[in-house]
């Protein structure tokens, strides 16, 4: 995934002509002019990109140390510039201290609560709170709606709705400097908690955007007296509203009765036909302060906004929160126990690492906020619009990724998603569904039947990728889509969604694209696809990408496999070109060159040929899954995304090298900042906000590296490990086949628990050791720990039968 957008080295320069800081001036323009003769430079085009979305597109000092840093990470080490530039940036960094990393830290010993007792200076950092529907960085003045986009195909963005809910409170009068203050976000509850605390009051503020009633964004300030003073006691609130929206023509109705309202279309359409959604708005309106009589011990005041597609739902969102407060406070304990529904159905718990604890339930939680709730009224559902890179709370214009949706929702979000709440994972693949007539269009303007899904894609389905290279070559994602078709029918069996929700369409769709794509070559007497880049955005335009020549390979498979299940059948072509096609390898040195041409020691972005082992599981003997490891590991960039050092680790936990795994594992969650747990595209803090698709990565790791599970066609295979400094491991709530399981794993053992086993299930049976046990609901299995499996008892469709 690459950031978009051009600009050039002129605008930066007229930014910092000349940075004097402290007394010392930092000569970039020295630097920096030398790069500019190397503009058709692969990576000089990506220099250019994050200077414009990290620098130009935002004047503030945080951005400037995101693109001052990835200059130095971009540029090429070959060129002479790069010493240059580096030492300059070292220095300009160096002398603003604001830019370096906080000494913020996560006080609690929750592994649920992430608290301190301030807030992060860069605001880049701070928590975020979202259902699905709505999502908002706290005190943020910005929220965006899922699916609600500004802009024609290649502007297309997130589209701004100014904060209505964004309110920052501060006690007034005296004993104010003798307070306590603390900041949390607690994630088992949904909640963003400020506290303020003296010897004679108590405030506390909520705010969360609903998890059951999701068009509603709430905020509760509550103040409590703790002494027998009756004083009045005043709390002052600032609002943070933020400038008009550029992306809606809003009318704002006047306030009646202490409520607000506004309402408008985003100003320009995705495309010609999609028409322009209209939001419609209503809030409390909010005061300067709050006063808690001199006769009063404690008081609620609570702050709604309702936001929605349609008048009449943003209106009756707003009545059943005035309605739901007027019961006590049942409108915060429903959405506590919306939460908890949710993990109740999906968690991981660790005991023996907090910070570990801690990594996982905080990306499990940004993940989980930005997807639908599990459980709500049928009448609240809405059509969820996939799940981009920096999740549902960004996507500004010309920032992560501007809410896009690519490869990373499948390859990277989708998978532990799918193996805990099965169904979420099918509202993302609903995406690709709904959207199947345009993929459609995109193969026929490529050339080509079938299904080409976007590399970007956002309300429509269609590209909105700004960027020529990576729109037009980087077609694995079409693979990537179908592969995640192919996971989700494993892990339930879902009929009804190959039948009669487009999915079988979809896979046969795919399977007729990269048999368009795939052409006989009498050289190599093998199918092979050629113009195309791989997960390795290094590299564009080359032939025979190893990645997405297996990723074709198992879409072509598919069709056979999803049609046994359904009683249907599909042509025998598909399945030539799948066993006939080119597979790179070097017979050699016994590994994968990541594509035709490739030159040893070159440098490559992220994972790419290390996927091939884990999540596609190619067949691979140990030596040559060893090989590819070794070598990738020794030239993928240092500074490459998130999600790259947990597929590494994964593949070292395969082969039973424990320590090789642990040393890479712990690279692969350095990207989180504290105190919210808030992940960074980049290790130093630098690229989109907040990053999924390394929380994704790194979920991985947790369940299918430490926990060794192995989603199979026809049955489920673990082989845990505990993970490091951990003394307990326990998986709740994996569902396979509409069966809930729970795994307790320790040093020695795993109990495996059958939880739930919905009616008309396959009956399953517990495979270790050559002995078989059938689960059976509520009592524990204990085996040692080690490999083992479970295998439906009715097996539908083995895989030996294609």
């Amino acid at each position: 995934m690459k950031t978009h957008c051009f600009a050039v080295v002129a605008l930066l320069l007229v930014v910092l002509p000349n940075n004097i800081v402290n007394g010392k001036s930092v000569p970039l323009e020295l630097s920096l002019g030398k790069i500019s003769q190397k503009a058709n430079n692969m990576k000089w085009k990506n220099l250019k990109n994050n200077i414009k979305n990290n620098i130009i597109s935002e004047l503030d000092r945080d951005k400037m140390k995101a693109g001052f840093q990835n200059i130095v990470k971009l540029l090429p080490e070959s060129e002479q510039t790069y010493d240059d530039v580096k030492k300059t940036t070292k220095q300009l960094l160096d002398t603003l201290p604001m830019f370096a990393k906080e000494n913020i830290q996560d006080k609690s010993t929750d592994p649920t609560v992430f608290m301190s007792d301030r807030l992060p200076s860069n605001s880049r950092y701070m928590a975020s709170v979202g259902n699905g529907y709505l999502s908002t960085v706290v005190y943020s003045d910005t929220v965006y709606m899922n699916g609600v986009y500004n802009g024609f195909l290649r502007e297309s963005h997130r589209a701004r709705i100014p904060s209505t809910n964004s309110i920052q409170m501060s006690l007034a009068g005296k004993g104010v400097g003798d307070s306590q203050q603390s900041y949390a976000l607690d994630v088992k509850k949904g909640v963003f908690f400020h506290r303020i605390t003296t010897s004679d009051v108590v405030v506390e503020q909520r705010v969360y955007a609903h998890q059951y009633y999701t068009r509603l964004l709430v905020s509760d300030i509550i103040i409590s007296r703790q002494s027998v003073s009756t004083s009045p006691i005043t709390v002052n609130l600032q609002t943070n509203y933020g400038p008009e929206s550029n992306d809606f023509d809003f009318t704002k109705n006047p306030p009646h009765q202490g409520i607000r309202a506004m309402h408008g279309p985003i100003k320009t359409a995705e495309t010609s036909t999609s028409g322009k959604p209209v939001v419609f708005v209503y809030w409390t309106e909010v005061p300067n302060n709050l006063t808690l009589p001199a006769s009063q011990q404690s008081q609620r005041w609570t702050f709604l906004t309702s936001m929605a597609l349609d008048d009449n739902e943003a209106i009756k969102f707003y009545k059943l929160g005035i309605q739901l407060l007027a019961d006590d406070d049942k409108l915060y304990n429903s959405h506590v126990s919306a939460w908890e529904y949710k993990w109740n159905h999906g968690r991981v718990d660790l005991e023996g690492n907090l910070n570990l604890a801690k990594a996982i339930y905080g990306s499990m939680y940004y993940i989980l906020s930005s997807l639908p709730p599990l459980s709500t009224d049928e009448s609240f559902k809405f059509p969820f619009y996939g799940l981009s890179p920096g999740g549902l709370a960004q996507g500004a214009q010309g920032q992560d990724y501007q809410g896009h949706v690519f490869w990373d929702m499948e390859t990277w979000m989708y998978p532990t998603m799918l193996m805990f709440y099965p169904s979420l994972a099918k509202e993302m693949l609903l995406y690709r569904t709904v959207h199947l007539d345009s993929s459609k269009q995109n193969a026929k303007d490529f050339g080509c039947n079938g299904a080409k899904f976007a590399w970007e894609s956002a309300y429509t389905g269609h590209e909105v990728d700004p960027a020529p290279d990576t729109r037009d070559f980087e077609q694995h994602i079409t693979g990537d889509v179908g592969f995640a078709l192919q996971q989700y029918i494993a892990a339930t069996r879902d009929t009804k969604f190959l039948n009669s929700q487009r999915g079988f369409e979809t896979i046969k769709s795919i399977a007729d694209f990269w048999q368009c794509r795939a052409k006989w070559s009498t050289e190599r007497n093998a199918y092979t696809i050629n113009h195309v880049m791989g997960p390795d955005e290094y590299h564009q335009n080359v032939n025979n990408s190893v990645y997405t020549n297996v990723v074709a390979k198992i879409s072509l498979n598919l069709p056979y496999y999803a049609a046994n299940l359904i009683n249907s059948t599909v042509t025998e072509d598909w399945k030539n070109i799948a066993d006939n096609m080119y597979i790179p390898f070097d017979k050699e040195h016994q590994y994968h060159p990541e594509y035709d041409g490739y030159t040893n020691g070159t440098t490559v972005k992220q994972a790419d040929v290390i996927l091939l082992g884990f999540p596609l599981m190619y067949n691979l003997s140990d030596t040559v899954r060893r090989n590819d490891l070794v070598y990738y590991q020794q030239h993928t960039d240092s500074h490459g995304p998130a999600m790259t050092w947990g597929m590494f680790a994964i593949g070292w936990l395969e082969l039973g090298e424990e320590q090789k795994a642990n040393d890479v594992f712990n690279r692969s969650f350095t990207n989180i900042q504290e105190p919210f747990k808030v992940w960074t595209e980049v290790s130093d803090g630098t690229g989109a906000i907040n990053f999924c698709t390394g929380m994704g990565g790194f979920l991985q790791t947790i369940l299918f590296g430490y926990g060794g599970f192995r989603l199979h066609l026809d049955y489920l295979e673990f082989n845990p490990v505990l993970p490091p400094s951990t003394s307990r491991f326990n998986i709740t709530g994996l569902n396979y086949l509409d069966s809930s399981l729970d795994f307790v794993i320790s040093e020695d053992n795993v109990i495996v628990t059958m939880t739930s086993h919905s009616a008309g299930a396959a009956e399953l049976t517990l495979v270790y050791n050559g002995q078989q046990t059938p689960l059976q609901t509520g009592k524990p299995v204990k085996i040692a720990r080690g490999k083992a499996k479970i295998v439906p008892s009715t097996t539908f469709v083995s895989a030996k039968t294609w």
